[in-house]
């Protein structure tokens, strides 16, 4: 059943990603590669749990249940978060967050966090020339 769903959606993710056009070239992959990619996985991987069902698969503890459900909560705070804060410390709040949710000491968490964040500005920013937010936060 789940594969059912995982081949549909990815389905739709794909006829969906079709429809984003731009007017100019923005870069040489364009807007579509991203979507057709994250379909092709939903695709492959429901294609995958059709043909091999299996049917030893156990249901999460409820303790794992609720820290997977924080990480949710965690990264919609992160998508509320990243206009208003900017991405460095967005970026290093959220993955401080999800290290200590799963039982990271947070001393270590947010130096790890924090050097995540700066190193995938750089690499965004510098490397890849593609902007990110600064945070309205700090242009004021």
């Amino acid at each position: 059943m789940i594969g059912g769903l995982l081949v549909i959606t990815g389905a739709a993710l794909a006829l969906e990603a079709t429809t984003f056009d731009v007017a100019f070239m923005t870069d040489p992959v364009g807007p579509k590669a991203l979507p057709l990619l994250v379909a092709a996985m939903f695709v492959a991987g429901g294609t995958v749990a059709l043909v091999r069902p299996r049917s030893d698969v156990t249901l999460p503890s409820t303790e794992v249940l609720a820290r997977m459900g924080c990480a949710v909560v965690a990264f919609l705070v992160y998508a509320a978060a990243l206009p208003w804060l900017g991405f460095f410390l967005s970026t290093t709040l959220v993955v401080t967050a999800l290290s200590v949710l799963y039982r990271g000491p947070l001393l270590h968490s947010s130096a790890a966090a924090a050097l995540l964040a700066g190193g995938l500005w750089l690499l965004f920013v510098r490397l890849l020339s593609l902007p990110l937010p600064i945070g309205e936060l700090w242009i004021r």
